[in-house]
C-alpha cells in the first residue's frame, strides 16, 4: 500500500521563488507560452529593485524601426506546487502591478497545471477558487468528496486523483482523496498585456510584485556559486561564537529568490544600461553574472551595453527575528548622471572619485543634505551634487 506521509524531519522552509524580465510571446491553444525574438525594439534602461517583500522593475524601450510594432508582452512566474502542506490554504496574492508610461494598464492572467507535463487544467480547475491559490492535501481531499459522483469518477479513472492514505501528525492515518499516481501537481501562472512601440518612440514599463512567500531554515546559501565552506561566505554571514568556531544560530531567516535575467536577450541587441540593486535588512547574497556577490544593507551594479549570460539568484540573511520594515521611505531612485561628476566623500567634502557622464547611479533624495545627494554605482559610494543628477523614471 502507498502512503503519502505528511511531515518533514527538519524545519527547514525555503521560498524558491524565480521571476523573469519581460519579453515577447505567443499563447499556445493548450495554454502554454512561446517567448518570440524581438529584433526591432531595444531595451535601453532596465532599473531592478529587489527586496525580500517586494520585487520593482522599470524598463525603458525603444522601437529603432519606421513603423509600429505591436506585440503581446509576458511577465512569467516560476512552476510552483498547487498542492503543498506546507503552502496550503495561501492565496499567493502576487500583487502584480502595471504601468505604462506612467499610467496604470489592465494584464492578463494565465494559469496551468501539470501532471507529469501533461495540462490537467481544465480538469482540475474547478477545485481551485481562483488561479493563485494553492490548498493542502486535506483541503483537497475535502474538495474531491465534494465533486459529483461522475466528475469523481472521471479524474478517478484518468488517474488524476486516486483514492489512498494520508498520514498526519494528528490524525495518524486516514483514508483519502490524493493526486493520482502520487505525483504533485505543478501550477504556472503567467502575467501578459498587448503592448504598442511607436515608430522611433520610448515606451517605459513598471511592474511591482511581491515574491511567494519567506521562511525559516538553517542558513545555508542555496545559490549555486556560493561554497558555504568557503572563508569569503563564513567571514560574511556566519556570526564568530568564540576565537576559532562560528555560528549561524543567529541566522534564523532567509528568503531565497530567482531572477531570470537572460529574457532580456530577446529584445535587440544588448541593455544599453542595466542597473540593479538587492536591499536587505541585514545582508544578501547570490549570483551575479555567475559570480558570488556579498551586500551589507545594498548590492548594486550598473552595467552598460549588457547581454546576460547568467541569472541572478539573491539571498537575505537576517539577524534574529525575521523583521522586514514595509514602511521605509528612502527609497532608491535611479538618476542619469550629467557630468562628468564629482563623487565626494561627504557634501562639499574631499573628491574621491569621477562618475562618468551618461551612466545611470543610484541615489536617495530623501537622505539628500542640503543639495548634496548619497549615491552609489557598483562599488562606490559617496555625494554628488543635485545638478549631476537627471531622474530616470
Amino acid at each position: 500500500m502507498n502512503k503519502k506521509i505528511l511531515c518533514l524531519f527538519y524545519f527547514i522552509l525555503i521560498s524558491l521563488s524565480v521571476y523573469a524580465n519581460d519579453t515577447a510571446g505567443t499563447i499556445l491553444p493548450t495554454g502554454g507560452v512561446v517567448f518570440e525574438k524581438q529584433d526591432g525594439i531595444k531595451m535601453k534602461v532596465e532599473a531592478l529593485y529587489i527586496r525580500p517583500y517586494q520585487i520593482e522593475v522599470n524598463y525603458l524601450f525603444e522601437n529603432t524601426t519606421d513603423k509600429d510594432i505591436n506585440t503581446q508582452i509576458f511577465f512569467p512566474l516560476p512552476e510552483m506546487p498547487a498542492v503543498e502542506e506546507y503552502l496550503g490554504d495561501e492565496s499567493h496574492d502576487y500583487k502584480f502591478k502595471l504601468w505604462i508610461n506612467g499610467k496604470s494598464k489592465p494584464y492578463q492572467t494565465h494559469w496551468t497545471i501539470t501532471q507529469n507535463d501533461k495540462d490537467i487544467t481544465k480538469d482540475v480547475s474547478i477545485l481551485f477558487y481562483h488561479p493563485e491559490e494553492v490548498i493542502t492535501d486535506q483541503e483537497l481531499d475535502r474538495r474531491i468528496a465534494m465533486l459529483p459522483e461522475e466528475t469523481r469518477k472521471s479524474l478517478q479513472d484518468n488517474k488524476i486523483v486516486e483514492w489512498d492514505y494520508l498520514v498526519d501528525w494528528d490524525k495518524g492515518e486516514f483514508p483519502a482523496w490524493i493526486m493520482g499516481d502520487h505525483t504533485a501537481w505543478q501550477k504556472q501562472i503567467s502575467y501578459s498585456w498587448q503592448q504598442n512601440f511607436p515608430a522611433h518612440k520610448t515606451v517605459s514599463v513598471r511592474h511591482t510584485y511581491t515574491p511567494t512567500a519567506i521562511y525559516n531554515n538553517v542558513g545555508f546559501p542555496f545559490s549555486e556559486c556560493i561554497n558555504r565552506e568557503s572563508e569569503p561566505y563564513k567571514s560574511f554571514a556566519y556570526i564568530p561564537e568564540n576565537e576559532n568556531t562560528y555560528s549561524l544560530d543567529h541566522l534564523q531567516a532567509r528568503n531565497y529568490l530567482e531572477y531570470i535575467l537572460t529574457t532580456a536577450n530577446n529584445w535587440q541587441g544588448p541593455i544599453e544600461s542595466f542597473n540593479l540593486i538587492v536591499q536587505s535588512p541585514f545582508k544578501s547574497v547570490g549570483c551575479f553574472d555567475g559570480e558570488a556577490f556579498y551586500g551589507e544593507e545594498y548590492y548594486t551594479v550598473n552595467r552598460q551595453d549588457y547581454t546576460p549570460q547568467w541569472d541572478l539568484s539573491a539571498e537575505f540573511l537576517v539577524n534574529g527575528v525575521l523583521s522586514f520594515d514595509r514602511t521605509q521611505k528612502n527609497t532608491p531612485v535611479l538618476y542619469l548622471i550629467d557630468g562628468p561628476a564629482t563623487l565626494r566623500e561627504k557634501p562639499n567634502g574631499k573628491i574621491i572619485g569621477q562618475l562618468a557622464d551618461k551612466t545611470h547611479v543610484w541615489g536617495w533624495p530623501e537622505e539628500k543634505k542640503d543639495k548634496w545627494y548619497p549615491v552609489r554605482q557598483n562599488d562606490l559610494s559617496g555625494y554628488t551634487h543635485k545638478q549631476n543628477l537627471i531622474k530616470v523614471f
